[in-house]
């Protein structure tokens, strides 16, 4: 078999809930958060259910699941489309819309895929649907169905990010899981699509000066990141911290900073990032000496912060960008975990009060090596069970450049998982660096 061998593939469409409003054609326009994301090719994210006990039907009932959620994540269905006549890009779903779901077996070894640190990105790769384009239109979904020789099943899922972002995605995984389990759509279940919700001055200017950096000669789009020969020199590996960890880190942030019981305490995100920034640059050869320039760059969910709160139901983009600036000799001093994460809190405030303001997001002047973190703490899908247990091993495939990072929750409560993509040398040092940091005291 050599790997994964593909039986074959189906379109699977929505069915329609008779108690909600019939469906037609119908074509949604993408707001500014959405166009921002044209040009990256789809979200990839690979669930490993080693213990998952396969039965003949269960391919069935994960493609009838697919079809019933479908129905209220209806854009998950539809085409990222260009229109000639108005240069818009548009979501195109209608009644013959659906999601290609390609069958698959493998006789890989799926407990080595899922327990294995250091990532076998091959391998993970055909275990998810190859959907790369250059050119409109574009599947916002694909999924992959593989099941293995040894026991176990694999879903692959290539999601685009101009439909939704994590909040969305893992809403959807969450749902489709759910419903594959039980049989039914989750009761209750509240998902908005319409980007006229979304309140933000100035949205149609920041809309077309995005369109025109990201895919200026549309139909034609030109892959973000583009391709590189070096790419295959990188290398992904993964890593757990547990809560007790998490808050020694915080303690000793607090205690660098020299704060006092009434200081806010810095975040899971604001430690958890401070500590990788550090890391890698450190594993990439920025000392005090040298005081080479580094930034962080991330990314902020607006939904909370909008002037008034959008609704938490909502399932599209709706991230603001920040970046951090630093130095070696601020990241590798005695307190550089401490003052490090008081800069990314400072600048995570501040991005909340641009947002509240109804600003554009300046970023500066993004000068050094870059570490770039997306994802959050708080989001995960380690509970998206299928009728076959939760999965061992959640994988995002998509990272491509060298110092990119997921941060997502982790598999046991109060855990967060961290994946992380480097070049070989700096990999080998960053995971010394960055599991010895975990348990410094700190001297200070």
């Amino acid at each position: 078999m050599a790997g994964v061998r593909i039986l074959g593939s189906s379109k699977v469409r929505a069915q329609h809930d008779d108690s909600l409003p019939p469906t037609s054609s119908s074509s949604t326009h993408l707001s500014f958060f959405d166009v921002w994301w044209l040009s990256l090719q789809p979200v990839k994210t690979v669930l490993l259910y080693p213990d998952a006990a396969i039965s003949p039907v269960s391919f069935d009932s994960f493609k009838s699941s697919l079809s019933l959620i479908l129905d209220r994540f209806y854009l998950l269905a539809g085409d990222l489309t260009y229109q000639p006549t108005t240069g818009e890009v548009t979501i195109v779903c209608s009644d013959e819309s659906g999601v290609t779901v390609t069958e698959a077996e493998s006789d890989l070894d799926i407990r080595c895929l899922a327990g294995e640190p250091k990532h076998d990105m091959d391998s993970f790769f055909k275990l998810v649907p190859d959907v790369a384009h250059e050119e409109l239109p574009v599947p916002i979904l694909s999924v992959q169905f593989t099941q293995f020789s040894c026991g176990g099943v694999a879903v692959g899922i290539a999601l685009h990010h101009v439909a939704m972002d994590a909040t969305g995605q893992y809403k959807f995984i969450d749902c489709w899981a759910k419903t594959c389990c039980d049989g039914s759509v989750p009761s209750g279940l509240n998902i908005l699509h319409d980007r006229a919700v979304i309140k933000y001055p100035n949205m149609d200017g920041l809309k077309n000066e995005t369109l025109m950096d990201v895919a200026p000669n549309l139909p034609k789009i030109n892959p973000w990141p583009s391709p590189d020969p070096d790419r295959k020199q990188l290398f992904q590996r993964s890593f757990t911290v547990d809560a007790t960890t998490i808050q020694v880190l915080k303690q000793r942030a607090m205690q660098e900073k020299g704060a006092t019981h009434n200081s806010s305490p810095p975040t899971t995100f604001d430690v958890l990032t401070a500590h990788i920034w550090i890391s890698i640059a450190r594993a990439m050869g920025i000392t005090s000496e040298n005081n080479k320039p580094t930034f962080l760059f991330s990314f902020l969910d607006g939904r909370p912060f909008f002037p008034p709160p959008m609704s938490s139901a909502y399932t599209g983009n709706c991230l603001f960008n920040f970046a951090v600036a630093s130095s070696g000799s601020r990241l590798m001093a005695a307190d550089g975990l401490g003052r490090t994460c008081e800069c990314i809190s400072e600048t995570v405030h501040t991005t909340k009060d641009v947002i509240k303001r109804g600003d554009k997001v300046n970023l500066g002047s993004l000068d050094g090596m870059m570490v770039g973190i997306a994802g959050s703490n708080r989001l995960g899908v380690y509970g998206a069970d299928f009728g076959w247990g939760k999965p061992s091993f959640m994988l995002h495939a998509s990272l491509q450049v060298d110092g990119e990072v997921v941060i997502v929750a982790g598999k046991e409560k109060g855990t967060v998982q961290i994946t992380v993509k480097l070049n070989y040398e700096a990999m080998e040092e960053f995971v010394n660096v960055f599991s010895r940091g975990l348990y410094v005291t700190s001297k200070i």
